[in-house]
């Protein structure tokens, strides 16, 4: 994939965590425990834990990753964010992903034709872990693909988090052709 024009990333802070890249996730998780509220009856170090745990699994050639915190730390969800030119027409004319282990579901995004904007869900048995369930939204704008990639053991949080999700990939900015480099979120 190529590298977009530039990128930006409106966030809702109140349910979203950007995850840092390039820095000591323990050092990270601790400030962050230390400032913001954890789930209730919940050990500090075992806080710190999770969320070096959920943040490990960033994926590096994401634009952004995020936790998604709707019961405060560490999260119920990792959110990626990936951005890159096209020239596709239509969603339809992206390769085929490997299946998954169950049955996938695939709906158009909001007021989107499901050829320009969809979500992709789909439960994958996972061992030792039980059931992954990811959503996959992709929007074709401003000659780019855009897809925000929300994966979480905790199928309720998944769909509480879906107005959210959509919201997120809407307010990704990007810039006009000729534009400059890569933004941070």
């Amino acid at each position: 994939m190529e590298l977009m024009r530039g990128v930006e990333i409106e966030l809702d802070d109140r349910w979203l965590l950007p995850v840092p890249t390039g820095s000591d996730l323990g050092v990270w998780a601790r400030e962050q425990v230390a400032t913001l509220q954890s789930e209730p009856d919940r050990d500090p170090e075992d806080t710190v834990a999770a969320l070096v745990a959920l943040a490990e699994g960033a994926d590096p050639t994401a634009f952004a990753t995020m936790l998604f915190c709707p019961d405060g730390l560490p999260g119920r969800a990792l959110v990626a964010v990936y951005a890159s030119q096209s020239a596709l027409a239509s969603l339809e004319d992206l390769p085929e992903a490997a299946p998954a282990a169950l049955p996938r579901q695939i709906l158009p995004l909001g007021e989107f034709d499901a050829s320009v904007g969809r979500v992709i869900s789909t439960l994958t048995q996972v061992p030792d872990l039980g059931i992954l369930g990811t959503l996959q939204y992709e929007l074709l704008r401003d000659g780019a693909l855009l897809e925000v990639v929300v994966t979480s053991p905790s199928l309720p949080h998944l769909g509480a988090g879906m107005p959210l999700f959509e919201e997120l990939i809407q307010r990704i900015v990007v810039a006009p052709a000729g534009g400059g480099e890569r933004v941070t979120a």
